[in-house]
């Protein structure tokens, strides 16, 4: 460990060192490559307020002219927030809820339209961030341009995924130009980072970009501080055909405890019990045992080739984690009660270990082309992807003695953790799609997507248990119809339908494997882009869910769910003038169990699931004090249920945040942020009466930057 970091300090170190050098030589000044991320396509910083997206079509296209809602979160949004989590990015954005279980300094938790996007909506750069139990990828801010979200079923583009949509990452990638910037800072929680960015020429055709950054990881209940470390390098080369070849090479390192905040039972968050509230840090682990290990590598690939009339293209990804973790978590009160049965509020608690190494193979071919027939211009694409999967995964669990919410004593004696899950599983899937954006007339757009996707799911036998693997092959199709016009005015209103699949690792109660979910959504609405740095968007839309895979007593499941979303999200993003800039949105669902195993539930809204959020920050530039941008916002998120029988309410919240930022002479630059000015106390959600989280707390951090 001690040598892993001062590997990671050396290597920053000495890059910053050689940044400083280099501009102090102007005899190796270079010219500035001249690529295709120094305009708007989809991979770079997002340009005005209706950029160019990849998300919602795969070929760069205007978010107004995309026929299902799209959000794009700037890079602006997230060096203002100080930002050390992606799923804190996404507060203001409307049918969205970033960390709906509160702060946790490991895991982006993320939900759309209603649907958990964790596991099966997250992508980085076009590619899916795809984990199963605890076997995934962890991306870290300061390798993403920009964020996406692409709202409603969208597997006719990316295969299985979430119904609610997908979250897109895009990394950053050299820029053709000679910079680097330096940060550092801290927060109020002992938190503590320093990052640098370069970006170097290295001759006319060829540039590169290095990314490193070294986090002291503490507070939020945590036992001792924690450790990130990012070193990553990527390069970009043309040709002399005119081919652009990109290699990326990114190494992550986590070695945490967990924080607190989590795995608190209802009684005693939400309402009291006889002895008050719990503390909102309180950690239910145990400091001896308690460790997260995270240790990833991945490797880029790109390519993009101009073939007579048509362009080529080609991304991947390879990547490799393996994640170590040792925990105890409460589950309830003694006798894994609900509510406690002694003055001292003891809890129930367990000890969950596990080991997960996940390997992943990722792969997106595209050949996109222009024609003009029958009177209109039609924007061809053709591609292929593929996904590989591998999760070796152990999970371990024993009961352990209890801790008492007052005055706790660690320490206790754990018992070793049993096997249960000692598993390998595999997933292999192979899409061939095709889209068709036609332009016609006085502004009509009609974009067709038609994919089919071929995927075989294995998973071997358990060796903890000697019970069987199950191994399970399907071929399903799926697709989209949007419809839009592009009037005089700036107003694009538009229609779609489109259907998602989602394969499952599991069998159900027959011993039959389990079949993929499936759904559709139908939406309409409307982008208005003011002028060129606002844009209005309104979407109704309306998401089943089928095929739901739920588990009964014995861990064994059956397929019999249905859930329905449907809801109105009004959004504002960009500039009402040239001093004022604006993020605002309104997000109301309707979120209904359809069928269930339950019929006390059918009918309820799932827990967890907030149904309504209203969020407004404004940021101002003073024309008299121009150096100056000061930030105000506020965040309302609505009621929730803590059961799906809908007995246990958890109460609304509202949230401020404050920030400023300040430029000085010289390329200097600081930033001041403040989330939850009041120090607001309250639950963001809770799974069942046995799991509620509480949000975050106040935080103040600041950052000092320096531009050269």
């Amino acid at each position: 460990m001690i040598k892993t970091r001062f590997t990671l300090l050396m290597l920053l170190s000495c890059q910053t060192a050689l940044a400083g050098a280099a501009f102090a030589q102007d005899t190796i000044q270079l010219d500035t490559v001249v690529i295709n991320s120094q305009a708007d396509d989809g991979t770079g910083p997002a340009i005005g307020a209706n950029p160019m997206t990849l998300t919602g079509a795969k070929t760069a296209t205007p978010v107004t002219e995309v026929p299902q809602s799209v959000a794009v979160i700037p890079s602006e949004t997230l060096r203002q927030g100080n930002i050390s989590k992606l799923d804190g990015a996404l507060a203001y954005t409307s049918g969205v809820i970033g960390q709906p279980y509160g702060y946790d300094s490991d895991t982006n938790w993320i939900m759309v339209r209603g649907f958990a996007a964790t596991a099966n909506g997250v992508f980085q750069d076009g590619l899916p961030n795809f984990s199963f139990g605890f076997g995934g990828f962890y991306v870290d801010p300061h390798m993403v341009e920009r964020i996406e979200v692409l709202k409603g079923p969208s597997s006719v583009l990316y295969g299985s995924s979430n119904p609610g949509g997908i979250v897109n990452y895009v990394t950053k990638q050299p820029t053709g130009q000679n910079s680097t910037e330096v940060e550092l800072g801290f927060d109020e929680h002992g938190r503590v980072w320093t990052s640098v960015d370069q970006n170097r020429v290295i001759d006319r055709s060829t540039a590169y970009r290095f990314l490193g950054k070294l986090e002291r990881q503490d507070g939020h209940g945590a036992f001792e501080p924690g450790f990130h470390g990012l070193l990553s390098g990527s390069i970009r080369h043309e040709t002399a055909a005119g081919a652009e070849l990109s290699f990326g090479l990114d190494y992550l390192r986590i070695d945490e405890d967990h924080v607190g905040n989590a795995w608190l039972p209802y009684v005693g968050t939400v309402v009291d019990a006889p002895f008050g509230r719990i503390d909102r840090d309180f950690n239910t682990g145990e400091p001896g045992h308690d460790r997260y290990e995270r240790d990833q590598v991945t490797a880029r690939f790109g390519f993009s080739q101009e073939i007579g009339a048509w362009r080529i293209e080609n991304n991947a990804r390879i990547g490799w984690s393996n994640v170590e973790e040792d925990s105890v978590y409460a589950y309830g009160y003694d006798g894994f009660a609900l509510e406690p049965s002694d003055p001292q509020g003891t809890l129930s608690r367990l000890v969950f270990d596990h080991e997960s190494e996940a390997v992943t193979f990722l792969n997106d071919t595209r050949a996109s082309t222009k024609v003009t027939w029958g009177g209109a211009e039609h924007s061809l694409l053709f591609g292929m992807d593929l996904k590989y999967f591998r999760l070796d995964q152990m999970q371990a669990s024993a009961v352990a003695p209890g801790l008492t919410v007052v005055d706790p004593q660690y320490g206790a004696a754990l018992p070793a953790a049993f096997p249960y899950i000692d598993q390998k599983l595999t997933q292999r899937q192979i899409g061939f799609y095709a889209q068709d954006q036609i332009r016609w007339g006085d502004g009509w757009i009609a974009t067709l997507n038609a994919r089919y996707d071929h995927v075989k799911t294995e998973a071997g036998v358990n060796r903890a248990t000697g019970a069987a693997g199950m191994s399970r092959t399907d071929g399903r199709w799926s697709g989209r119809l949007g419809i839009a016009r592009t009037l005089l005015n700036g107003v694009t209103p538009y229609a779609s339908v489109s259907t998602y699949f989602l394969p499952k690792i599991a069998t159900d109660i027959s011993g039959a494997t389990s079949s993929p979910e499936t759904g559709r959504q139908i939406e309409a609405g409307v982008k208005w882009q003011a002028n060129e740095d606002l844009l209005v968007t309104a979407a109704a839309f309306d998401i089943h869910r089928n095929n739901i895979t739920q588990a009964v007593i014995g861990g064994i499941t059956r397929q019999l769910g249905e859930v329905r979303s449907r809801g109105i999200e009004l959004q504002a993003q960009g500039r009402l003038t040239d001093s004022v800039r604006i993020e605002a949105e309104v997000t109301k669902l309707d979120v209904e169990i359809l069928d269930d195993l339950s019929r006390a539930v059918i009918g309820k809204t799932p827990y967890s699931t907030p149904e309504t959020t209203a969020a407004v920050r404004v940021s101002w530039t003073p024309q008299q004090a121009a150096e100056w941008t000061l930030t105000g916002g506020v965040r309302w998120t609505g009621k929730s249920w803590a059961d799906n029988e809908n007995t246990l309410r958890v109460p609304d919240y509202t949230v401020l945040d404050l920030g400023a930022t300040r430029q000085f002479e010289g390329g200097w630059e600081a930033n001041l942020a403040v989330t939850n000015v009041t120090d607001k106390k309250y639950v963001s959600s809770c799974q069942t009466g046995f799991w509620c989280y509480y949000g975050e707390g106040r935080n103040i951090s600041l950052s000092i930057r320096k531009s050269f």
